[in-house]
């Protein structure tokens, strides 16, 4: 975490009154032109606001408001007590696909890492219900913590049937992902992959896996896998930090909608 001392270069504290755009969006865009510039770095501490204020020649609460709009955004964040810094660059990825987590930010210039462990065992109720499995099934648990440039970004869990696939927990899983193991490895035909976003807080243990505060949103991105004839293959549960990744999805018009 870097503290600015010197913030005469970071912000051009011009702001024009004789324009329709409201003041607290003129210091909105200020900040975002600094930061997408690197004027204002991840880690950045900047100005109170009372220098803010008096730097733009406005009220506190049109700084503060700006300010709460860029925290919003996730461009900023607050710690209590310290003052508002400069977030680190958010991770996106675009729509589902079976790409790797791991190529994707080899590709986006980052460093990935996981910690998997896999193991062979009797499914919870909620799993059994939800795979569909007989009394006796046994399922596959794959977990995968992802790091990003040593950071964790997200914490995933992938179940499926034993029977399917045998010798699944002898697999390199850090590189490929699941649903590519499946199709490629196994020769399993995936022909409907349902997906579910949510978002919740994080209890204990999944804020210690993911190293956040409590108070952090957790996204959750729920698939189910289904296969010929209706049978589900398998279930993927992944957990993303909200304060440091974003879902994107792109989708062209229908010609309604044209």
């Amino acid at each position: 975490m870097t503290i600015t001392s010197d913030h005469s270069m970071l912000l051009s504290a011009q702001i024009q009154r004789d324009v329709d755009a409201p003041l607290y969006t003129q210091i909105q865009r200020d900040i975002e032109i600094s930061i997408a510039t690197n004027r204002l770095r991840p880690g950045d501490l900047l100005p109170g606001e009372v220098e803010l204020a008096n730097r733009y020649g406005v009220s506190r609460v049109t700084v503060r408001q700006a300010l709460r709009e860029l925290v919003t955004e996730g461009l900023l964040y607050r710690i209590q007590g310290k003052g508002t810094f400069v977030s680190q660059p958010m991770i996106q990825r675009t729509e589902p696909n079976i790409t790797s987590f791991f190529y994707e930010m080899l590709e986006s210039g980052r460093k990935p890492t996981a910690k998997v462990s896999s193991e062979v065992r009797s499914p919870d109720p909620e799993t059994q219900r939800l795979l569909k499995l007989g009394p006796d099934e046994l399922v596959i648990v794959i977990q995968r913590l992802r790091y990003v440039n040593g950071e964790p970004i997200v914490y995933q869990v992938n179940t499926t049937r034993e029977s399917l696939c045998p010798g699944l927990t002898s697999e390199d899983l850090s590189v490929q992902s699941f649903q590519y193991t499946l199709e490629i490895k196994y020769n399993l035909r995936l022909v409907e992959v349902e997906e579910h976003l949510t978002s919740l807080k994080p209890g204990e243990e999944l804020a210690q896996i993911l190293e956040i505060p409590p108070t952090v949103p957790v996204l959750v991105d729920t698939r189910m896998l289904h296969g010929v004839g209706g049978v589900i293959i398998g279930m993927s549960r992944a957990y993303f930090r909200g304060d440091r990744y974003t879902y994107k999805v792109v989708r062209g018009l229908s010609s309604s909608e044209k």
